[in-house]
């Protein structure tokens, strides 16, 4: 890899950085995915500063340096779409079950709202005292 390269690379990172620790700072970034953006980026930081890492890594695995960083990055990038697929569904089934509860309620008010417009039942007839009470 070409000093112009990691040179952009790195700039690159570093603003991945940036963004990742602007959008935690402003809680627009859940936790998990916090920790795989900034993990991510340091990883490719290091695989893009030491260039003899990303050598030696990819000499392992019978990949360019360039390859490696790409590769690295996009399974970075898959680990946090399984994240973040696995957060939507929760919350789409919390949202399930949050209308199903309101749709309950709904016909729980409905039901009182009938029973409310009834006229009422005729007063029982008090039940007579037994004898001994009588004065």
């Amino acid at each position: 890899m070409t000093w112009p390269e990691r040179i952009l690379l790195l700039v690159l990172e570093l603003a991945l950085l940036a963004v990742t620790f602007a959008l935690i700072r402003k809680r627009r970034l859940r936790e998990a995915f916090a920790a795989l953006w900034v993990i991510a980026a340091i990883v490719l930081l290091v695989l893009t500063v030491v260039p003899t890492v990303s050598t030696t890594v990819g000499g392992w695995v019978n990949l360019d340096p360039a390859v490696l960083l790409l590769t690295v990055a996009v399974v970075f990038l898959v680990a946090i779409l399984l994240c973040a697929s696995s957060a939507m569904t929760r919350e789409a089934r919390r949202r399930e079950d949050v209308a199903r509860e309101v749709a309950d309620l709904k016909n729980e008010v409905d039901r009182l709202r009938e029973r409310l417009d009834q006229p009422p039942p005729p007063p029982a007839e008090p039940k007579p005292k037994p004898p001994s009470l009588r004065t």
